[in-house]
């Protein structure tokens, strides 16, 4: 795991199936983020792992529906469910 070199806003973060990695945009590494906006950022690159990108014919499915779900029970998310 590591930052990007830049602090970008476009691209919050990303894992790197090449490098087995995730990256973090540089514009989360300051002391007023809140620690659950990073968390939240790890754990929606580490179901990137657990539900790899698919093809739906010539098309990437990037964010399936059981990653969604997983997503969904993140527990700082809107105060949903709890692991």
């Amino acid at each position: 795991m590591s930052w990007s070199p830049s602090k970008t806003r476009r691209i919050l973060g990303h894992y790197d199936p090449a490098h087995n990695a995730i990256v973090i945009s540089r514009i989360f590494d300051h002391a007023s983020i809140p620690r659950y906006a990073v968390e939240y950022i790890v754990y929606h690159e580490m179901l990137h792992l657990k539900h790899p990108v698919r093809l739906r014919g010539s098309r990437r499915c990037v964010h399936s529906r059981s990653s969604r779900r997983r997503r969904s029970c993140f527990r700082s998310w809107g105060g949903r469910r709890s692991f």
